[in-house]
């Protein structure tokens, strides 16, 4: 079974919504990814075709979900809590094929809604709703000979839920409280089905699982059955953990029985590398689970990983996983199961990103939550952007330790180049030294320009510096420019974020050369018109923004400024001298 398509009208943030899943030509269903803010949608979604997988197993077996009395709960709570504030109905239908092609649908109404409401967001839907004012759940009924085959097919194949509640139990937690039920009202769906629809926590049984597999294999390594499954949870093994030289094997006694072992190239075991699976990490237990289940669900009988059908649905995949989980292990291993439907939704851009190395962008698909839209390769961009973001953070980061590290002089940093003209330029002209000290740029400087030098730059440096004060030998300045809105900040008398003071009656606004008078600007104005812009006039006051070629101005100032044209700069001067400059003196006194 295969969902078709999805629609919702008028429920939570949603106000009208239709989706068709993405299949490839060979029918076997693409993976699809809702993404977007909290509170989009995207569990809202996901919670309605759970419902629908109760209500079509509960028309199959018996006992699934929980009674209450003579009459069974539904999964998800109907009524106007589901209905946008404002507007007095709302729906969703799900439409469904099964393996013989059957048409299978299912909507959750509340209030009075119209057949033709349905059939404006998918057209050939078949259920009609009742007319009244009130809630109500439908299925296709199934019965005859289409019931038992649906039948066969739900048992032989996969259709579960992990929220984004689910969980497993550490080792190291005391017994007493891990057999203390997070839910009470919790129960196995243990019927005819004997398969969960919704996974909170699948630890238990998966270790069960896999202790009858690593036996039966080990007590029969020729069963080509056992061999097929035997294979398949080793290969989730390795992919995860990232090793092609393990397996499980049997663990010591006294604890759990199913270890991780290390092998040679013959299969032969070399030696234990893990007592148990419980010594997993918590993503990586998650994530082993994960696709476990889906082994586990679908081995009746017992089945090659192009064998398993079914859908699967996942509330915020990569939770609690590593980034290389993420954008490297996860995809690909959603990729071992081509004739699953997943389901699933994300607020990963690394995961986003290995879906797109590992499928291309063809063969998946991203809607944006709560309008649905598909998203196209323009906004793959703005993710990828996002990663780029975060290795030049690291790299940032790595920059101004190793800096910091290897200078025996205190620093001052400023945000850019000509700042560091400017400022020795002050210092020649004031006839005072610097060669105690260093003044550089946060960022780095390139044939293409600089990066990371801007005052985001200087604010996250203090971040970095101000919880890692242990990286710092010598006294670090951080110099902002006189528009920031700062404050001045001192560290255990060792890192100090200052900010240039301020000349509001200076025809330039922003940066360092707020610190020029008018009769500089208005020398360096006739020489380099095109690189101005008029900014405002407010009376006799005329100010202006140097749009570009800052570098060029910087070099005209340095070499034709005057102590006066840099007279300013005294204020900036005694700031750095007060922090660094009279310290020196003490010591070399004392």
């Amino acid at each position: 079974m295969y969902l078709k398509k999805i629609a919702f009208k008028n429920i939570g943030p949603i106000d009208s919504l239709c989706v068709s899943l993405p299949f490839k030509e060979n029918g076997e269903p693409k993976p699809i990814i809702f993404v977007g803010e909290n509170g989009s949608g995207k569990t809202i979604l996901q919670s309605q075709i759970i419902d629908s997988f109760y209500e079509l197993a509960s028309n199959l077996f018996d006992d699934i979900g929980i009674q209450s009395g003579l009459k069974r709960s539904f999964y998800k709570i109907s009524g106007s809590i589901n209905v946008q504030s404002g507007k007095d109905n709302g729906f969703s239908i799900l439409s469904f094929v099964d393996n013989e092609g059957n048409k299978i649908e299912y909507f959750d109404k509340v209030g009075e809604v119209k057949k033709e409401d349905f059939t404006d967001l998918i057209e050939d839907f078949s259920l009609s709703p009742n007319s009244q004012k009130d809630f109500q759940k439908l299925s296709t009924n199934i019965n005859g000979t289409h019931k038992e085959n649906f039948q066969e097919e739900w048992l032989r194949g996969v259709h579960f839920y992990q929220p984004a509640y689910r969980y497993e139990e550490p080792f190291w937690k005391n017994k007493p409280f891990t057999d203390k039920q997070r839910f009470e009202d919790k129960r196995r769906f243990s019927g005819e089905l004997k398969k969960d629809i919704e996974i909170v926590s699948a630890t238990k049984d998966n270790k069960s699982y896999l202790m009858d597999l690593v036996l039966d294999f080990v007590s029969n390594p020729s069963n080509v059955v056992d061999q097929i499954t035997w294979q398949l949870i080793n290969n989730i093994l390795k992919k995860i953990k990232q090793r092609n030289d393990i397996i499980f094997g049997i663990g010591p006694r006294g604890g759990y029985r199913v270890s991780i072992v290390e092998v040679n190239s013959d299969q032969s075991i070399k030696r234990q590398l893990l007592p148990s699976i419980d010594n997993l990490s918590l993503g990586e237990s998650l994530l082993l689970n994960l696709f476990v289940n889906i082994i586990r669900h679908g081995d009746t009988p017992p089945k090659t990983r192009e064998q398993i059908e079914g859908i699967v649905v996942i509330d915020e995949i990569d939770v609690h996983l590593h980034t290389n989980l993420q954008s490297t292990v996860l995809p690909e291993l959603i990729k071992d199961f081509p004739k699953i439907q997943f389901i699933i939704t994300t607020h990963s851009p690394l995961f986003l990103l290995g879906m797109k190395k590992i499928f291309g962008e063809e063969n998946f698909e991203i809607r944006d939550m709560p309008n649905g839209e598909i998203i196209t390769t323009e906004r793959f961009s703005e993710f990828e952007n996002a990663y780029n973001v975060l290795k030049k953070t690291q790299k940032f980061e790595d920059d101004v330790k190793a800096k910091i590290i290897s200078n025996n002089k205190p620093i001052i940093y400023v945000e850019g180049p000509t700042d560091v003209k400017y400022l020795k330029k002050a210092y020649d002209l004031h006839s005072k030294a610097y060669d105690n000290f260093d003044i550089e740029i946060i960022g780095e400087e390139t044939n293409f320009g600089t990066n990371n030098s801007n005052n985001k730059a200087l604010g996250n440096a203090q971040k970095l510096l101000s919880t890692n004060l242990n990286l710092l030998k010598q006294k670090v300045i951080l110099l902002n420019d006189p528009e920031e809105s700062i404050q001045d900040q001192e560290y255990k008398n060792i890192l100090y974020i200052r900010k240039m003071p301020k000349h509001n009656e200076n025809p330039l606004q922003k940066g360092i050369e707020n610190l020029f008078e008018k009769d500089l600007i208005d020398k360096v104005y006739k020489n380099f018109p095109d690189h101005f812009s008029y900014l405002m006039k407010a009376g006799n006051k005329q100010n202006f923004k140097i749009d570009s070629n800052k570098q060029s101005i910087c070099d005209w100032i340095c070499s034709n400024g005057t102590k006066e044209d840099f007279k300013n700069f005294q204020e900036i001067l005694e700031i750095i001298e007060k922090i660094i400059i009279e310290e020196n003196k003490e010591k070399e006194e004392a």
